[in-house]
């Protein structure tokens, strides 16, 4: 019997260090044309992300195929680039995004209003390009789940909103207005209102998506699944030697990916849905009921942990001492759309990710 293999992918926000994960989906989309190609049976099941995660989830998912999502995010990211004049300084190039982004934000000019702002700039903009680079229709449409999440400013809650039903998550119809609401990140952008409630960022709660996408898939036992995370924060890094570096490891470790922080609650998990396992099979199969078959198929779902594929873009190598991090990836990196960086982001990004899942792949499909 053919192996069938499920794909999903969690995307974390980050600002411009997303131009990383437009260079690893490209790398991943890539992939999974070529073993199409060869008559393997493999399906992308869902996209979860958060902000630029969420940018970049809908031009994979709002696209007609792999080969038209590759190219929507490369047109998407050469319209984020932001090219400055070639002898201005480093630190001037990465800075030019505080005067805005075209196509994604712009300064207010309202200063006299200054006392009673909630946001510095303005993400009208962003809803265009959204419009320009998501085929909206084939989103809504798609087999793959997409899931983006965005907090309520108010209430606190955590909202997700999803083109298909994923466990208690309802179907919603998502346009622009989702994909901006969970990019709204404070104090810079605007809280976006979807209905009569207001929201920002996802990625202040959980930047990073893992249940939701865990959730979409099923637990037929002649399906394979891989959840490919691609992670824009070090899990690891060298002892701050300064204020900044220390404000930038804070930052990173607040904005990281929580499970891999915790590999000894992901063990937990493991054995906890492995001691369940073994206590169904002296369970007689007339005595178990469906609702307790649905809570075996639920814990055994988390079982998906063990098949996660973690793409660290920043801390590539398994050294005992931590590469030293590129000096244009610190905590203000997020804003550095220059030319000369999102380049080199989209390159890495690309290679790594090909590096990492061409074996994963392959070993899969090793009978």
């Amino acid at each position: 019997m053919t192996k069938q293999l499920e794909v999903g992918i969690v995307l974390q926000g980050g600002g411009a260090l997303g131009a990383y994960e437009c260079g690893a989906l490209g790398a991943l989309l890539e992939l999974m044309d070529a073993h199409a190609a060869q008559g393997r049976d493999i399906t992308l099941k869902v996209v979860t992300g958060v902000s630029i995660g969420a940018i970049n989830g809908a031009c994979v998912v709002g696209a007609t195929g792999f080969k038209d999502a590759r190219e929507r995010l490369d047109a998407l990211w050469d319209d984020l680039t932001l090219h400055a004049l070639p002898f201005w300084p480093g630190v001037m190039q990465r800075d030019a995004a505080y005067f805005g982004l075209p196509g994604f934000y712009t300064t207010r000019s309202d200063i006299w209003n200054f006392s009673s702002w909630t946001h510095v700039y303005d993400t009208k903009a962003l809803v265009d390009t959204l419009s320009k680079h998501v085929d909206f229709d084939a989103l809504n449409a798609s087999p793959t789940a997409f899931v983006v999440t965005a907090v309520d400013v108010t209430g606190g809650t955590l909202m997700p909103f999803a083109n298909r039903p994923i466990g208690k998550c309802p179907k919603t119809t998502i346009g622009p207005e989702h994909v901006r609401a969970s990019g709204s990140l404070p104090p810079g952008f605007p809280w976006t209102v979807i209905g009569n409630i207001a929201y920002w960022d996802g990625g202040i709660v959980e930047n990073t998506p893992l249940g939701l996408a865990i959730d979409a898939f099923g637990v037929a036992p002649e399906i394979e699944h891989m959840l490919v995370v691609i992670n824009l924060y070090p899990l690891r890094a060298r002892l701050p030697v300064n204020l900044a570096a220390v404000q930038d490891r804070a930052h990173e470790l607040s904005f990281g990916n929580r499970l891999r922080q915790d590999q000894d609650m992901a063990r937990r998990i493991n054995a906890l849905v492995e001691t369940i396992e073994d206590l169904r099979v002296l369970i007689e199969p007339d005595d178990v009921s469906a609702r307790l078959q649905a809570r075996l198929d639920e814990a055994r779902r988390y079982k998906i942990i063990e098949s996660i594929v973690n793409i660290d873009v920043q801390d590539p190598t398994a050294t005992l001492v931590p590469a030293a991090q590129n000096v244009a990836d610190d905590q203000d990196g997020g804003r550095d759309f220059s030319s000369a960086t999102v380049g080199r982001r989209r390159k890495d990004g690309y290679a790594l990710a090909h590096a990492i899942l061409e074996p994963a792949f392959a070993s899969h499909w090793i009978n």
